[in-house]
C-alpha cells in the first residue's frame, strides 16, 4: 500500500507527463524531462515508473475512469437527459485534458500491447454501458431509433467515431491547440444526435444544456 507522500509524488509525475504530452508528444517528451516537470529525480520517478510505458498506461486507467458509472440509467427520463447532457459535455473537457491520446491513440495503441488490450476491454465495456443508457432514452420517448437497416448502435458509434476522431483531425488541420476549435465537438455530437431527439427529449435537452 503506497504511503501518502508516496501517492502525491506519482500523482506529480503523472500531471507533469500528461502536461508534456499534450503540449509536445510522447515520443518527444522523455522521462528526464517529465522528471525535471514534476521537479524530482529521475531516482525517484524510477520508483515509480520504469519506463515511459508505465506512465502512458497510468494516465490511460485515469482517462477512461473519469467517466465510470456514468451510464447507467434512471427511471426517471428528465435525470437521464440531465446525465446525457453532462456526459457529453465532461467528455469533451476529458478529451481536451488528455488530448495526446486522441492525436496518438493508433500509434500508442500499435507499440504497446498491453494498452491495446485495456482499450479493448475498456471500449467494450463503455459502449455496453452506453448501448443499455440509450435503449433506456427509446424507451422513455427520449430518443428514437434510426430508420432500418440502421441500429442504435450504428448511432452509437457515430457519437464513438465524433468524439474519438476530433482531436486528431485538428492535428492534421493545424489547430490542435485551439480550445475554440476543440469545444466544437459539442456542436459535432449535436449533429448527430439531434435528428433523433423526440420533442420532448429535444425540449428536455435544450432546457438542461443552457
Amino acid at each position: 500500500m503506497r504511503s501518502k507522500a508516496s501517492a502525491k509524488t506519482r500523482d506529480k509525475v503523472l500531471e507533469a507527463a500528461r502536461a508534456l504530452f499534450n503540449e509536445q508528444s510522447t515520443a518527444a517528451v522523455s522521462l528526464d524531462d517529465i522528471a525535471t516537470a514534476a521537479k524530482i529525480s529521475p531516482e525517484d520517478l524510477a520508483h515509480h515508473f520504469r519506463e515511459k510505458q508505465e506512465i502512458v498506461r497510468a494516465l490511460f486507467d485515469q482517462y477512461w475512469r473519469a467517466l465510470d458509472g456514468r451510464w447507467y440509467p434512471d427511471k426517471d427520463p428528465a435525470r437521464n437527459v440531465a446525465m446525457m447532457v453532462r456526459n457529453l459535455k465532461d467528455m469533451t473537457t476529458l478529451r481536451w485534458d488528455f488530448r495526446f491520446f486522441q492525436r496518438e491513440m493508433l500509434l500508442l495503441l500499435r507499440a504497446d500491447t498491453r494498452l491495446r488490450s485495456a482499450y479493448e476491454a475498456v471500449s467494450e465495456r463503455r459502449f455496453s454501458e452506453m448501448r443499455v443508457f440509450a435503449q433506456q432514452l427509446v424507451l422513455q420517448d427520449m430518443v428514437r431509433v434510426p430508420r432500418l437497416p440502421r441500429t442504435i448502435d450504428d448511432l452509437l458509434m457515430a457519437v464513438w467515431l465524433i468524439t474519438e476522431g476530433w482531436q486528431a483531425y485538428l492535428d492534421l488541420t493545424g489547430t490542435p491547440a485551439d480550445q475554440d476549435q476543440v469545444g466544437r465537438l459539442d456542436d459535432l455530437l449535436m449533429v448527430a444526435i439531434d435528428p433523433y431527439l423526440t420533442d420532448r427529449g429535444r425540449e428536455l435537452f435544450e432546457k438542461l444544456a443552457q
